[in-house]
């Protein structure tokens, strides 16, 4: 990113700032509890007012709704009323990105405004950026344009435990027109690869056989490689002209058996075949009485088959998930599913007795961990594990290795899982298939762990501007959307709040820069490992951690 892109994002929230307007300016009766944030919005580039911007005002742990207004004319707005509280504020508009408080480059999370009683927080300005564009036109191997080809901007993002193709934030996704024209919007800066699929299919014959052929999945500037030339797009800007052509390819057929766990030829069952990214099915599957399938007219591509097999005599399913790559030559493949194992136990506070939270609050699933990268299901195929009035649950069709995942609402946190006395909170946990993990205990407690400082640049000064990491010691709990992963962003005096964390040894470190969700990235967080200190947070504990930001 050039030095006038990074100007002038820092530029967004430079003018962001937040003060007590001086007594002759301030009402002369502030009832208690009441105060204000106004400030005005402004396009990033060419600083005119922007009307009709929505900012919304949220502050979950006063436990009410979101307070949203619209700027008027002149690019301001005013949010009355407010309850002191920590609160994080962004703006919407067509056209632009969402801008948070506090942001000052792209991806990045906004940071907290701290509101006291009586104050005005005044000038909590944004420079809202435009987003960014990748246009383009799309042609067949003959040169003619091309219409209704689906069209998708991707990253290399971690995700489900392994580095892969995704969608662009935002939409990523575009349909070209009758001149093959397309635009994807909604982008922020960055490299992009950019990919176009066209669903038609024509008859053909291939040495005296009679083939389907269609177009191949093609990557901008024209090739069947993922590996391909990245488009880089920056802030407010447009790649325009991303033209390239389709090239066509021979479908080719999969087939093949899918037996069970026994051995025995799978009958009640089902079988797809999906692209790796898009998740657009692929070809037309048939099956025969034998546990025989066969999947025509796929065309190339990166794929993954799934076969899920419901025997009649079975009450839980067994799954095969295998990573397939089509080039036009027909695929055979012999597919043996596993069963899927049990969890049971009981959701408890730390004295054992029932927590006194609705029980549909709480959702129990698991989340398999594949050696492929590839997510094998995304929780329970059967739905989430449900807690029963005797605080009892049971989850089934996990397969594999294993975490189970909980969820609990707010002002809840899990603070520890338990089986056979060792806490397996965030681990993944492997059975064999068709048994069960009995006696399985998940700790709750509504009494929160919070972590809170100061954070400072080198000069000693308060640091508005960091991100704070606080990340188990443990690896094998560093997985997406992990809760033993944290990332906070401190308000404008520079302080900083984590709660929640479960007890336990972790590392702490304080980073100018870190992208949105870039925590999920065990190989990012092993880097910072060496620039990071050590904090145990005990049972309940609150505990204060000055950190002092550092340059890896």
């Amino acid at each position: 990113m050039n030095a006038a892109i990074v100007a002038l994002i820092l530029a967004m929230q430079a003018a962001s700032s937040t003060q007590t307007l001086p007594p002759r300016d301030q009402p002369s009766v502030v009832p208690a509890g009441t105060a204000m944030i106004r400030g005005r919005i402004v396009d990033a580039q060419s600083g005119r007012p922007i009307s009709l911007a929505t900012l919304t005002a949220s502050a979950p742990e006063l436990g009410r709704e979101n307070r949203t207004i619209s700027t008027n004319s002149a690019g301001r707005y005013e949010l009355r009323n407010l309850p002191a509280g920590r609160y994080t504020l962004s703006v919407t508009r067509n056209g632009y990105l969402t801008l948070r408080y506090g942001q000052r480059r792209p991806l990045e999370q906004g940071s907290v405004l701290q509101l006291l009683d009586r104050q005005i927080a005044d000038n909590v300005d944004f420079a809202l950026p435009r987003m960014s564009v990748i246009s383009g036109r799309i042609t067949d191997d003959e040169g003619e344009p091309v219409a209704g080809a689906a069209v998708m901007a991707t990253q290399v993002m971690s995700s489900d435990g392994g580095r892969r193709l995704v969608p662009a934030a935002g939409s990523g996704f575009s349909s070209t027109d009758e001149a093959g024209g397309f635009r994807i919007g909604g982008l922020v800066p960055g490299d992009y690869l950019v990919s176009a699929d066209l669903r038609e299919t024509w008859p053909g014959t291939d040495a005296g056989v009679e083939r389907l052929f269609g177009y191949s999945t093609t990557y901008f500037p024209g090739t069947t490689n993922a590996g391909a030339r990245r488009v880089t797009v920056g802030l407010g800007a447009e790649a325009a002209n991303t033209d390239f052509s389709l090239l066509p390819g021979r479908s080719a057929t999969v087939s093949g058996t899918v037996v069970d766990s026994h051995g025995q030829p799978v009958i009640n069952g089902a079988v797809s075949l999906v692209q790796s990214v898009g998740g657009q099915e692929g070809g037309r599957v048939s099956r025969g009485g034998d546990g025989h399938f066969t999947i025509v007219d796929v065309m190339p591509g990166e794929y993954v088959l799934r076969a899920l097999s419901r025997g009649e005599n079975r009450t839980t399913p067994e799954l095969a998930v295998t990573p397939i790559t089509i080039d036009g030559v027909d695929v055979e493949v012999a597919v043996a599913t596993s069963s899927g194992w049990t969890a049971t136990g009981r959701v408890v506070t730390d004295s054992g007795s029932i927590a006194r939270v609705p029980r549909d609050r709480i959702i129990i699933s698991s989340r398999s961990v594949v050696p492929t990268g590839f997510s094998t299901v995304s929780g329970n195929p059967l739905g989430p594990g449900r807690v029963q009035p005797d605080s009892s649950f049971f989850l089934d069709s996990i397969f594999g290795r294993a975490r189970l995942v909980v969820t609990v609402p707010e002002g809840w946190m899990v603070k520890a899982i338990l089986h056979d006395g060792r806490d397996v909170a965030g681990k993944p946990i492997e059975t064999p298939g068709g048994e069960t993990l009995s006696g399985v205990q998940i700790l709750v407690s509504d009494r929160l762990t919070s972590v809170a400082g100061q954070l400072t640049g080198d000069n000693g000064a308060p640091a508005a501007g960091g991100t704070v990491l606080f990340f188990s010691g443990d690896s094998e709990r560093w997985f997406e959307n992990s809760w033993f992963v944290r990332a906070a962003r401190p308000d404008q005096q520079g302080r900083y709040e984590v709660k929640g964390l479960p007890p336990g040894e972790y590392l702490a470190v304080a980073l100018d820069y870190v992208p949105d969700r870039m925590w999920n990235d065990a190989d990012y967080l092993e880097s910072l490992r060496r620039y990071a200190q050590k904090v145990t947070i005990g049972d309940g504990e609150s505990q204060t951690v000055a950190l002092k930001l550092v340059m890896p």
